[in-house]
This record gives structure tokens, C-alpha cells and sequence, in this order.
């Protein structure tokens, strides 16, 4: 990875904004009119964080997780999303955000790291494997809508 790029701590309207692209390669499902209002109710009051590699002022990857308490995992960090642009794919970056919040749940003596992906996202679960994941669960859910 290039010294240019660097992880850190997106926090301001503008950067979250930024986040949308990057977010539409893993879930385009999501609604462009929605995504501020959400991502803001998420980091203001869900105690969501996003991490993002910037390429100067461009973010290109990033992650978000919750620091939490589950009966069943203990005090954990459970990451929601992890994206990086297709252009900028296959270069480490995804790896780079994965290995970030390890050391952050290691620093911060928790129990694991949690996560979901799709079934059938193999490149991912391959990452997520190669990284000392194991399937440990079934996620399922109810559409309410």
C-alpha cells in the first residue's frame, strides 16, 4: 500500500456523505435520499464508528462497527459494513481495515470480533477466513417490509 493512504476516523457530514459511494458496492439497495439521515442516526445515537482509507480527500474503503455487549459473544466489536470501491479493490485495503479493528478489540481486551457476510460472497469470506474467522452462527431475519 502507497504512503498516500492512510485509516482514519470519519466523522464530519462530509465524509459521510463520501461514504455512500463506497457503500452502494456492497449494498445497493440502499436509498441515496436515506443515507444521511441514516448514517448520522447510526454514529449519533447507535454508537456506529466508520474507519475509511483516503486516497488524498477520496475515501476508498471503509468500515463500520459497534463496540457492544451480547450474551452470546461477550464484549465484542461487531462490524457492520466493510466496502472499498471497485476500482481500488484487491489491493489490501479491505485486509488493512480488518487488521485496524482487530488491534482496536485486542488494545481494548474484548472477547471477538463479530461479523455477517452473504452466503454467496466468496471473496469475502475468503478475506474474513484468512483473517481467523470461523462460522460460528446462522444469521437469519424477518422482513418487516
Amino acid at each position: 500500500m502507497e504512503d498516500t493512504y492512510e485509516i482514519k476516523t470519519i466523522q464530519s457530514a462530509l465524509e459521510m456523505q463520501q461514504c455512500l459511494e463506497v457503500a452502494l458496492v456492497l449494498r445497493p439497495h440502499l436509498s441515496k435520499s436515506k443515507w444521511s439521515d441514516r448514517i448520522t442516526e447510526m454514529v449519533a445515537h447507535e454508537k456506529y464508528t466508520l474507519k475509511g482509507i483516503f486516497k488524498k480527500e477520496q475515501i476508498i474503503a471503509f468500515i463500520g462497527y459497534r463496540i457492544m455487549t451480547t450474551l452470546h459473544s461477550g464484549h465484542i466489536i461487531y462490524i457492520d459494513d466493510l466496502c472499498t470501491l471497485e476500482s481500488y479493490r484487491g489491493r489490501g485495503f479491505a485486509s488493512h481495515l480488518l487488521t485496524h479493528v482487530r488491534e482496536l478489540a485486542s488494545s481494548q481486551h474484548m472477547d471477538a470480533v463479530v461479523l455477517d457476510t452473504g452466503f454467496d460472497n466468496h471473496t469475502a469470506q475468503k478475506l474474513y477466513f484468512n483473517h481467523g474467522f470461523a462460522l460460528s452462527a446462522v444469521h437469519l431475519h424477518a422482513y418487516l417490509r
